[in-house]
């Protein structure tokens, strides 16, 4: 993963995945960002605080979410900046990562997905507003195998949705639900 130049962006942009240690659940993101290149860890950045509050809240501190969860993104490398931030990724860049996905669901086999922002919902879910899926938990087959999947919005300070107070009341259910899924129920 880390010699693929599939995307042809430039020589000495890395992948960024985490740590695999026998992880039970998943976390798919969209793709890193300059700080996770920087430090090699998806989620370092700003939308990796956001994301962890969130998480703390479900009664999960980082280092241990990050012991038994597995995070990785649709696009393994940083696409770049834009006016906005962070670009987002293009079809084909998702495209030409989806094979690495694929090994990556094969080999931790999770009991619990968390896709997390739209690229990512939408490869485990299909296209749907997010305010239909936001809050709820689902079950399909990955990798032959039943999964609970608990998608959240992208954590992005950019993001007008994470704001609206109806949507963070969504993210509220969502978080309930990781906590649910965590303690087995």
């Amino acid at each position: 993963m880390k010699r693929c130049r599939k995307c042809g962006l430039p020589e000495g942009v890395s992948a960024v995945f985490g740590c695999f240690d026998a992880p039970r659940w998943m976390l798919v993101g969209q793709a890193p960002g300059k700080k996770e290149v920087a430090l090699g860890r998806p989620f370092a950045g700003a939308a990796g605080r956001r994301l962890f509050q969130w998480l703390t809240e479900a009664g999960f501190e980082e280092q241990q979410f990050r012991s038994f969860c597995y995070v990785t993104a649709m696009m393994k490398c940083f696409p770049g900046s834009g006016e906005r931030g962070d670009l987002k990724p293009n079809r084909q860049q998702v495209a030409n990562c989806a094979p690495w996905l694929e090994q990556e669901l094969a080999s931790v086999r999770p009991e619990v997905l968390i896709p997390v922002g739209q690229l990512a919902i939408e490869r485990f879910l299909g296209k749907a507003r997010l305010g239909e899926l936001i809050g709820r938990r689902f079950r399909h087959s990955i990798s032959g195998r039943a999964v609970t999947l608990i998608p959240l919005p992208h954590p992005s300070g950019a993001s007008a949705w994470t704001n609206a107070p109806e949507n963070r009341k969504l993210i509220r259910r969502a978080i309930r639900l990781l906590a649910e899924a965590a303690s087995g129920r």
